[in-house]
């Protein structure tokens, strides 16, 4: 009877050990589980912010791509225009240089001329003084002439 006694004993004690460690175990489960829904609802928001924040970084990529599209097509109409004016200034400086030429033509064209015109002019002189002469030789033959007549025919 003891040996029942101290079995029924034994059989409880491990029936009461058994239902605590039960007990126990549902306790660390429904700890478990209340941590882990927890987690899970961090988790599901770190999710929520992970699409955001990848939507954010489409929208940005998106915004740069543009950014970028533009500041090349600025790029390419700078450099249009950077050509375009170069273009310009290379004809400008042709105009000029045609400019500079025709008048360094007309430069010598005109110190020709007026080399010619004082050639002439001193031509003109010297015939003018050579006239002159001319006059005074004839005055002087014209007086003497006079002179002449006169003492020739002195009623005149």
């Amino acid at each position: 009877m003891i040996a029942i006694v101290v079995g029924a004993l034994l059989l409880i004690a491990l029936v009461l050990l058994a239902a605590r460690r039960a007990a126990e175990n549902r306790r660390e489960r429904d700890r478990l589980r209340s941590e882990a829904a927890g987690h899970r609802q961090e988790a599901e928001a770190h999710a929520i912010k992970a699409r955001e924040q990848d939507q954010e970084a489409l929208r940005e990529r998106e915004r740069a791509a543009a950014l970028a599209a533009a500041a090349e097509e600025q790029a390419r109409a700078g450099q249009q225009r950077a050509e375009e004016e170069r273009t310009q200034a290379a004809e400008h400086r042709a105009i000029a240089e045609q400019h500079e030429r025709a008048a360094k033509e007309q430069e010598a064209e005109h110190a020709a001329a007026t080399e010619e015109h004082e050639r002439a002019a001193e031509e003109r002189k010297r015939r003018a003084a050579e006239a002159e002469e001319r006059a005074r030789r004839e005055g002087r033959a014209a007086g003497f002439h006079d002179e002449q007549a006169a003492e020739r025919d002195p009623d005149i």
